[in-house]
Parts: structure tokens; C-alpha cells; sequence
């Protein structure tokens, strides 16, 4: 993969914008005539193509705008991590190749996600923080921390004293 490199990290796409891949091949003694390119995601267990057909050149690149995608289909992206698919179109995207021939490519992740609407500070309601003020459970643990603490501090007190020589 050249776009997006492996040193690049995780990719994310938001669903309205445009994604370019580009590739080459290395080692290929037998071309394929087409290639087809898709991404497929684990959550729904659909496939998305982004070309199919494609004639085959030694460096390859696709653009996918998924802005286009959402208005030609009635299968809605879903926020979840994509896997991109690269492989000879006379073929299965699992099929194994024989030696020197393309091998279907599945080594790019990328993230797709649809985003919020914007929201006035003033207006923000944050789901996961706290108020600052000590919740029913957390006054309990803290209780329950405090009272061992007194106990192991008394107990190892009146150890320690000797008192327990007196009985």
C-alpha cells in the first residue's frame, strides 16, 4: 500500500468525504486481466465495492466517495472498522494464489464514521463525567476503605502495645 502508507496509522473516514488507495504489486509473473476492490466490515458482514472491474496497471488507485455511496444504496454505513480487499476478479476474494499470481490483499484496516451534529458548549451534556460530587457507590467503597483502615490501625496498635499479655 503507498495511501495510505502503513506508517500512517489507523485511517478514518467520514462518511460524505472521498478516500483514495493506491498500491502496487511486487513478484507478479502472472497479471490478472481485472481486479476488483471492496471493503467489508464485521458488524453488518456486508461488502461495499469500490471497483470492480478495474483494468490491471503495475500502480493501481481508486477513489471511493462514500458520499456518493449513501445515495445510490439502501445499505447504510455502519461505524465500525473496514477491511479493504484487493484481488483478481476471475476470482474469489479467499481464493489462494498459485505461485507468482495475484494474491487476494486484506491488510488494510481503515475507520469509517458518521458524524455528530454540532452542539453549543452551553448546551453539551457529557455522558460519561462526573460532577465532581461523590456518588452513593463511591461514598460506600469509601467507607468500607476507611473502616479497614481504623480496624488494621487498632489492631496492630494493641498488638504492638502488649496489651494482649494482660489476659
Amino acid at each position: 500500500m503507498i495511501t495510505p502508507a502503513a506508517t500512517d496509522g489507523m485511517t478514518f473516514v467520514k462518511v460524505g468525504n472521498q478516500i483514495t488507495f493506491r498500491w502496487n504489486y511486487t513478484s507478479l509473473l502472472i497479471t490478472p486481466d481485472y481486479i476488483d476492490v471492496i471493503a467489508t466490515n464485521t458488524v453488518n458482514r456486508q461488502t461495499y465495492t469500490i471497483a470492480a472491474n478495474q483494468s490491471w496497471q503495475e500502480t493501481q488507485a481508486v477513489t471511493w466517495d462514500t458520499n456518493e455511496f449513501t445515495q445510490t444504496t439502501d445499505l447504510p454505513f455502519v461505524v465500525a472498522t473496514y477491511t479493504l480487499m484487493i484481488y483478481d476478479a476471475a476470482k474469489e476474494p479467499t481464493a489462494v494464489a498459485s505461485a507468482g499470481a495475484l494474491g487476494g490483499f486484506s491488510n488494510l484496516q481503515f475507520g469509517v464514521y458518521t458524524p455528530q451534529p454540532y452542539t453549543p458548549l452551553n448546551e453539551f451534556k457529557c455522558a460519561t463525567c462526573s460532577s465532581g460530587a461523590i456518588s452513593l457507590h463511591e461514598k460506600q467503597a469509601l467507607s468500607i476503605l476507611l473502616g479497614t483502615c481504623t480496624i488494621t490501625v487498632l489492631s496492630f496498635t494493641w498488638f504492638a502495645s502488649g496489651v494482649f499479655h494482660l489476659f
